[in-house]
């Protein structure tokens, strides 16, 4: 009898068709048909159930996560977004262990993107646990307050890498549209390359043409610019790079 009264493998189901995209108001069509008499009463389906049981086991799930130990994961990269979902912003933190394989960190929800926030997350996952001290790259988007956070919990001393999308992007919405295929071209061939020198010098040479014409661009492009070649000054090659 408790088997079959068990909830666990129906709730299982629905939570994996909701996060696939199905919504509360069209759960009940993707089940079986199991005759019209047994959908006229039926209330397991309907909208308001399917919400509540998402909800709980969504909350379930991640509580989960942001409880689980962490000491024994040994981790190479550390990357740190923040992510806005319906006017909050969530700080997401993701892991790569050596062997290349990714490990949900946490998450921590605030209003905005700050400083708190990220420190709170991070400090979460040094309670856990997490090792730093044998070395993990951390990878950002160029925030300050995510790389304030990550500067006074993991210390001066971790390497970051800001995440070149990001800078690539916010240049180029300093640019007027006829420059920015030539400057992304630029910025890619100087990224791409593994002398960290040279790359470096490529750089600085396009932030100084830039700063003639475009200022906003040069600014945009000289802040943070060597965090955008760690993993080149790092000797980082091949697919990892990329």
């Amino acid at each position: 009898y408790a088997h079959f009264a068990a909830r666990d493998r129906l709730t299982d189901v629905m939570l994996e068709r909701m996060l696939a995209g199905v919504s509360t108001r069209r759960y009940a069509r993707t089940g079986e048909p199991i005759g019209s008499e047994v959908d006229e009463v039926a209330r397991s389906t309907s909208k308001s159930a399917v919400s509540r049981e998402f909800v709980f086991r969504t909350r379930e799930n991640l509580i989960e996560l942001m409880s689980r130990p962490l000491e024994d994961l040994r981790l190479a990269v550390v990357m740190l977004d923040g992510i806005e979902l319906k006017g909050r912003c969530c700080v997401v933190a993701l892991g790569i262990d050596t062997d290349g394989v990714k490990h949900p960190l946490g998450l921590w929800d605030g209003s905005t993107e700050n400083a708190t926030v990220a420190t709170t997350l991070l400090a979460n996952l040094t309670g856990r646990g997490l090792d730093v001290e044998q070395g993990v790259l951390v990878v950002l988007d160029g925030g300050k307050a995510l790389r304030k956070a990550v500067r006074d919990v993991f210390g001066v001393h971790t390497p970051v890498q800001r995440c070149v999308r990001h800078k690539e992007r916010n240049v180029l919405d300093h640019l007027p549209k006829h420059q920015c295929a030539t400057v992304r071209r630029r910025l890619r061939a100087a990224w791409a390359l593994d002398d960290h020198e040279a790359a470096l010098e490529r750089l600085r040479v396009l932030a100084d043409e830039l700063a003639r014409t475009d200022p906003g661009a040069a600014a945009s492009l000289r802040e943070g610019l060597e965090e955008t070649l760690t993993i080149t000054r790092l000797g980082v090659t091949g697919r990892l790079k990329l």
